[in-house]
């Protein structure tokens, strides 16, 4: 049997302390030295970031909405260790106001390797972070807030178009638009390295050209005025910062 030290007991009591601190809505937490950077697959948001005497160094993965990483203490002492599970998204058309709600494990680093199931515990649940604590500073476009509310109105379901069904082969519905768009070959583009979304590439994103008019075929959406600046705007930012699935 593991047994824990009463300093890293100390240390784990701390962690949960911590956490709901920095998670919680409403709380004024300033992090000095802090840094987020989406990885180049746009699949996981890195981050690092002080919040007093500690150092949290955590991962967030979009693919199955998981956070896992270390809060290291300035004093050297052992790491403690997080995994928590995004259980949910209240989307904002401002994305530092989109709001996660996590439940969260912790464990302190193990006296006997390796560690079990026994050592997590949990450290919290329904804690509640902003987006200006998951995104890079100055996100202006994300998936859900930005980008999905216009496939859902002018895309998707106007004509019963870009949905299940639908005219149009592409399928813009929601929870499944990234998938079908995300370094997906374009099918009506001659070029193989077209997608309809290439992340950090505007020239190569079919789906853009098709809402300014410049790609094959008729201008999108089909049968309706163009979109509006603000709108070919937030697609725009989102596929320059990544097209991230957030």
């Amino acid at each position: 049997m593991t047994r824990r030290s009463p300093v890293l007991a100390r240390a784990a009591t701390a962690l949960a302390s911590a956490l709901v601190l920095v998670l919680s809505s409403g709380t004024d937490v300033r992090a000095q030295n802090a840094g987020v950077q989406l990885t180049p697959d746009s699949r996981t948001y890195l981050i690092s970031k002080d919040f007093g005497v500690e150092r949290w160094s955590i991962s967030v993965n979009l693919d199955d909405r998981t956070i896992t990483g270390n809060v290291f203490e300035t004093d050297g002492s052992p790491p403690s260790f997080i995994w928590c599970e995004i259980t949910s998204i209240l989307p904002s058309a401002d994305p530092a106001q989109t709001q996660y709600t996590f439940d969260c494990l912790g464990s302190d680093a193990c006296s006997e390797e390796p560690c079990t199931t026994s050592d997590w515990r949990p450290i919290g649940s329904g804690l509640v972070a902003d987006g200006d604590f998951i995104l890079p500073d100055g996100t202006q476009s994300t998936l859900s807030g930005n980008v999905q509310p216009i496939f859902d109105r002018s895309c998707a379901f106007s004509l019963d178009c870009h949905a299940i069904g639908g005219a149009g082969r592409l399928d813009l519905a929601r929870d499944v638009s990234w998938a079908a768009t995300f370094l997906v070959p374009a099918r009506q583009a001659v070029d193989p390295a077209i997608f309809y979304v290439d992340p950090f590439r505007t020239d190569s994103s079919y789906l853009l050209t098709k809402v300014l008019g410049n790609g094959f075929g008729s201008q999108m959406p089909l049968g309706l005025p163009p979109l509006p600046p603000a709108d070919i705007d937030a697609i725009t930012r989102w596929i320059v910062e990544g097209a991230a699935n957030n």
